[in-house]
């Protein structure tokens, strides 16, 4: 009877269950940001504390005074004499002519800035930007066209031992010649330039920690990626100043000696069992004894072998080919050989992937520009006669035509596949941290999509379905404390550049299903998938496009060329936009 009694009980519940309305699910979930925040404000207090440090000069002769502290730094550092260099330029004949003196300065200037690949060209026309400058600021009452000299000196003057004195020179550029049409935007550039200063104050500390904490690292891959860090800083110090070469090589060649023990561990899923992988987090200690037994020579018979890409390697063969040291090119280039680096090199340029058939003219439109007269970079005028480059010419003459203009170039879209499949990249390592910034196959041909598949594809499906901006900025608060390189690269946070108003934008004007589509191939093949997208996105209030610019006969590469038959063959806007001057 009892069973009876029971089971209509259950009966019961079930009917009156099932005759109830659905209620409505509700989560209520809280992030918490307070890391990411203390962040942002340890920065504003930084970039405050260096502004209110900063002094401009009271008058053009004490900043040009600066300025000569400046460029007499600039030359030692580039192995030259002020009094070497001061004997070139009084080789110059000038006339008395001021106008003309400016013209004869400006021409030496970008005669010479063409073959600044030469370490005693690029240190002259410096000092001739430096001269420039001095010119035109010595003689406020001209009405000067063109700031050709502080412009090179803005782009040769980016490190931390110049910043003071670079914005000095703004500063004073800024006050000689208010009404000047140049003078929005260099208040803009003198902005940006603290902004710059401060973030490579903070790459600095971040430099000295990983030289602090190297010497306790004990596997080699920990150590490469720490180096990696190192070395990433010293690569761009060595860009403005040459007296770092010396540190960068020792760093490179620190690493150079963990090849072998790097891509031992890089290879671990190969070479050793799930079980093995168990029984390694209960004891480190096994997992270097069999590694030890494991010869390099087997590691490379591994059927996925594959080398990444090794900064120091391509540092050093640079400075060596520079350096036309032929011994020590021929070393490096041995090593290349030996750990398979050079025929991964090899591999790549051929283009193992054939290149897709594309009627570049079916997707290509001209826009017509005036030309500033200058050759190289800044070969275009934009609408406030200024002398720009090739995109940001595009820029302005796309803004001037009611288009919206973002940049989404390498840095962009590596970010934005960053947080879409944030849980997937980082399932299984924790919070990445310099030196521990991505996982071991991420850059292994399709590895890491393989490995993922199943969360890949279901994370794509929500991706194309939801609310894109609304997800993109959850995504975002799971980077709080985090470093990684897909991230934070060189100079660039691009964890901060998603949140600015023109991604926010984006990220509500693009279809959900056009994004999905681009990241989610970007994570069948982080390697090779990442280069080649076009340069900007633009868009109005009818349609949105990807953009790739181009001089009239500049070349589309092939990278570039798959990305665009790839958004052709999947209907996504795409066009290839050629600059013409006029």
């Amino acid at each position: 009877m009892w069973y009876f009694i029971i089971g209509t009980v259950i009966i019961w519940l079930i009917y009156r269950h099932k005759q109830k309305p659905e209620l409505a699910l509700s989560v209520s979930m809280h992030v918490d940001n307070s890391e990411w925040e203390e962040e942002k404000k340890r920065k504003a207090r930084t970039l405050k504390g260096l502004k209110n440090s900063f002094q401009p000069s009271d008058n053009n002769t004490i900043a040009l005074s600066k300025a000569k502290d400046t460029i007499v730094h600039f030359l030692i550092n580039h192995h030259q004499t002020l009094e070497e260099i001061n004997a070139q330029f009084s080789a110059i004949p000038l006339a008395d002519d001021i106008k003309k003196q400016e013209t004869a300065i400006r021409k030496e200037l970008n005669a010479h800035y063409k073959n600044r690949d030469d370490i005693r060209s690029k240190a002259f026309s410096i000092f001739l930007a430096y001269k420039h400058a001095e010119l035109l600021l010595n003689n406020p009452n001209e009405e000067w066209k063109n700031f050709a000299g502080l412009q090179k000196l803005q782009s040769n003057w980016k490190s931390e031992e110049y910043f003071d004195g670079l914005l000095t020179v703004m500063h004073a550029f800024k006050t000689t010649f208010p009404k000047s049409p140049k003078t929005e935007k260099l208040s803009k550039d003198i902005e940006s330039t603290f902004s710059l200063w401060n973030s490579r104050n903070s790459s600095q500390k971040v430099y000295e920690t990983n030289i602090k904490s190297f010497p306790s690292l004990t596997n080699a891959s920990d150590q490469h990626f720490c180096l990696l860090g190192i070395i990433e800083h010293l690569e761009r110090r060595y860009k403005f100043n040459p007296q770092h070469k010396e540190e960068l090589v020792d760093w490179c060649l620190k690493d150079v000696e963990i090849y072998e023990g790097f891509l031992k561990e890089f290879h671990e899923h190969e070479l050793f069992t799930i079980d093995d992988q168990i029984k390694f987090s209960e004891n480190s200690s096994l997992k270097e004894k069999k590694l030890s037994k494991i010869t390099f020579d087997h590691v490379k018979r591994l059927k996925n072998y594959m080398v990444p890409r090794l900064n120091s390697y391509d540092v050093l063969e640079v400075i060596y080919d520079k350096e036309q040291n032929l011994e020590k090119l021929k070393w490096i280039r041995g090593i290349g050989e030996h750990i398979g680096y050079a025929d991964n090199q090899s591999m790549s340029e051929q283009e193992i992937v054939p290149v897709p058939e594309l009627d570049i003219l079916q997707i290509t439109r001209t826009i017509e520009v005036a030309q500033s007269g200058q050759k190289g970079k800044l070969a275009f005028l934009n609408s406030s006669q200024e002398p720009c480059s090739t995109e940001d010419v595009f820029q302005d003459h796309e803004k001037n035509n009611g288009w919206n203009v973002m940049r989404a170039e390498v840095s962009f879209w590596q970010s934005m596949f960053c947080l879409s499949f944030w849980d997937e990249i980082f399932d299984g390592m924790g919070r990445p941290v310099s030196g521990q910034d991505i996982p071991h196959d991420l850059f292994r041909g399709d590895d890491f999509y393989l490995n993922r598949q199943a969360d890949i594809n279901s994370k794509y499906e929500i991706l194309r379905q939801g609310n894109l901006c609304d997800f993109i900025n959850q995504q975002l608060d799971k980077t709080n404390g985090s470093w990684t390189r897909l991230l934070f690269n060189g100079d660039q946070d691009m964890a901060s550049y998603s949140k600015s108003d023109i991604v926010q934008r984006f990220l509500n004007q693009i279809d959900p299903e056009v994004f999905a589509k681009i990241v989610y191939r970007i994570a069948q093949n982080p390697n090779e998938n990442r280069a080649g997208v076009p340069d900007f996105v633009i868009w109005n209030g009818k349609e949105l496009r990807m953009s790739e610019i181009k001089k009239v006969r500049e070349t589309v590469r092939d990278s570039q060329r798959v990305w665009l038959t790839w958004m052709v063959s999947e209907g996504i806007p795409v066009e290839i936009v050629r600059v013409k001057g006029q």
